[in-house]
């Protein structure tokens, strides 16, 4: 049988598929902006556009390169032991995607900055811009057949998001600041899971008109049987499928990580340096 049908090799090239399809999502997103700013008709045009590139630019140095080499340690891990020798090319994605979160001075300083500058940019009105323009998306996909549970529930992790924001920006500011920045990783993270599954509902709800569109108005099984024998069909479907996974099986992870920001555990800043041995 081959080994893509077992179901812990899907749930990893789901993983891939996923994180792919949404960071390649996110870069050209973030390169439209820089065209949009070349091009803009206006100063003020072009500072609004600047402001959006410089809250998205810690996630994209940081977010982007940490799941691109974590994909890379699941391609390796789908070949099994074949995909650590040097047979497969694999193995060399996996040590060459490594540099690319310690360029920059590491991506612990992308979370710094993320949480010390970005985050309160003109008080704060640059990133409740972002979560509008999220909420477009998510107000288009609640009027598209089929994706209006999974745009709410990408509503909830938004939400949940700015209330997060909110909180980690009071204790950065406040004498608990060290507790806040050791949770600048994780809240980069999480804003960066935000951003995916908001890529990921945007291409479903480009793709499900496009696949209703090309299946019509079929039986489930005969909808099944075009979509396996029609390559534009089955993309259209594994782009909705993307979403459906990420919204639904990583976002509800990304919850409970909020979660634990909002509770800032202090072991972090309070454990003794003599404690970190053995």
């Amino acid at each position: 049988m081959p080994i893509i049908r077992h179901p812990d090799v899907r749930r990893m090239l789901m993983g891939m598929k996923a994180y792919t399809e949404g960071l390649r999502s996110f870069v050209y997103y973030v390169a439209e902006l820089f065209d949009k700013q070349a091009c803009a008709a206006s100063d003020e045009e072009k500072e609004n556009y600047e402001d959006i590139i410089s809250l998205l630019t810690p996630i994209i140095k940081a977010y982007c390169t940490d799941r691109g080499f974590e994909c890379t340690v699941q391609a390796v891990q789908v070949y099994g032991g074949y995909g650590y020798t040097r047979d497969y090319p694999v193995e060399r994605l996996m040590r060459d995607a490594k540099i690319n979160s310690i360029y920059e001075g590491t991506n612990g300083i992308q979370a710094m900055d993320l949480l010390g500058r970005k985050l309160g940019m003109k008080k704060g009105a640059v990133f409740m811009t972002l979560l509008g323009d999220i909420g477009h998306i998510i107000s288009r996909a609640k009027e598209t057949p089929g994706l209006a549970e999974l745009a709410g529930k990408l509503e909830t992790a938004v939400n949940r998001l700015a209330e997060t924001a909110m909180q980690i920006g009071k204790t950065a500011m406040s004498a608990d600041f060290k507790v806040a920045f050791s949770f600048a990783s994780p809240f980069l993270d999480a804003m960066g899971d935000v951003i995916m599954g908001w890529m990921l509902l945007w291409r479903a709800a480009v793709a499900q008109p496009a696949l209703d569109k090309l299946v019509g108005n079929t039986s489930e099984a005969e909808r099944k049987e075009f979509i396996e024998k029609n390559k534009n069909a089955a993309f259209y479907a594994g782009q909705i499928q993307s979403a459906r996974y990420f919204i639904e099986a990583v976002l509800p992870v990304t919850l409970g990580r909020m979660d634990a920001i909002r509770a800032g555990s202090k072991a972090i800043v309070e454990i003794p340096e003599a404690g970190f041995g053995g």
